[in-house]
This record gives C-alpha cells, structure tokens and sequence, in this order.
C-alpha cells in the first residue's frame, strides 16, 4: 500500500523487516520468505536502488528457487522476469534479454499464445531488443 501511495521509502523499510523477520523464523525455501524478497526487490527498484533489487533477486530468489522449483513454475518465471526487468534498469540490457528469452522459451511451451504472463514476457522481450 505504501509503494502505491508514493511513499516507496516507507514501503522498502517496512519490507526489510518482514525479510528480517522472516529470515528468522522460515527457511530460505519457503513460499512466504521468497514473495517476501521478490516484493522488496520490487519495492528497491522502484527507490531506485536497482543494483540492490539485482542483487537480492539473483542471490536470494533467483538461486533458491532454482533448485526448489521446476523451471516452468509461476513464481520461478516471475522471478526471472522481474530480474530481467531490474537488469534493463541497471543498464544490463543483454543479460535481460538473455533471462528474458530464456522465460519465452518456457511459456511458449507451456502457455498459451493469449496468456497474460506469455504476452508481457513477450512484448518486455520485443522492447528489450530494440534497446541493443
């Protein structure tokens, strides 16, 4: 609520103390630590602290869910696309177009061409490589 409200650095405060707090009482696998990482990380980029969202996503949520989810699952592919998205923000076009194609080739397997999740991962690709 606060990120929607325009107060981003209340929202990223409060934020690292759920990740915190959670980091204390879950283990690094669990569903609610992970979305709660994958919202800070979120909530990083838009205070423009883009190289922390980065790091966050590639070192705690990335990482992680790679070798607990299958490489088709939801939260796995919106993980990877949300770092794509903070690499084309930190000026790292080509690695975001290279987690990018790799998310396309999965949905293009296992989702219809009119999903909603198929569709962005397929424009934010087509934008990306413009960017090159």
């Amino acid at each position: 609520a606060y990120e929607a409200n325009g107060q981003v650095e209340k929202a990223v405060a409060l934020l690292e103390e759920v990740v915190e707090i959670r980091k204390t009482i879950l283990p690094e696998t669990h569903p609610d630590r992970l979305a709660s990482q994958h919202a800070l990380a979120i909530a990083y980029e838009a205070n423009g602290q883009v190289e922390k969202a980065v790091a966050l996503l590639e070192e705690e949520v990335t990482q992680i869910e790679a070798t607990t989810l299958a490489e088709t699952h939801p939260s796995r592919l919106a993980s990877q696309h949300t770092l794509a998205i903070a690499y084309e923000a930190n000026g790292q076009v080509e690695k975001a177009v290279a987690m990018l194609e790799q998310v396309v080739r999965i949905e293009q397997r296992t989702l219809i061409a009119s999903h909603p999740s198929r569709v962005v991962s397929e424009n934010a690709l087509s934008y990306f490589l413009s960017l090159l």
